[in-house]
């Protein structure tokens, strides 16, 4: 598995960027991003996160290439984007429970 970490401010207030990441999170939960396990949106104040969790590593990279460059990258009232990118210790993610825990059990 493959995680993403990806932060960024945005110009506009969250509230009227409901609408547009509500249909945002339907496409992902539709399919729109190939091996994705699961997204967890996180916010405080102007300052946007997202934790994503990818089947493997390609995956993540066609989402970034991909969804989200056309989402978010290319959009003009995000700025300050950071994306940090992690491999997944499935077994001690096993252990504890960790975000995905249903996905890791499967695949052992």
């Amino acid at each position: 598995m493959h995680a993403l970490v990806i932060t960024f401010r945005s110009a506009i207030a969250l509230e009227k960027l409901q609408g547009d990441f509500t249909r945002a999170a339907e496409a992902l939960r539709d399919g729109a991003a190939r091996g994705l396990i699961s997204k967890t949106w996180m916010y405080d104040g102007s300052s946007l996160c997202s934790f994503i969790l990818f089947e493997d590593r390609a995956d993540a990279d066609d989402y970034l290439s991909g969804f989200f460059a056309d989402a978010i990258t290319a959009n003009p009232i995000f700025s300050d984007i950071r994306v940090e990118r992690y491999d997944v210790n499935e077994a001690l993610s096993r252990i504890t429970g960790g975000l995905g825990a249903m996905a890791v059990g499967a695949r052992s």
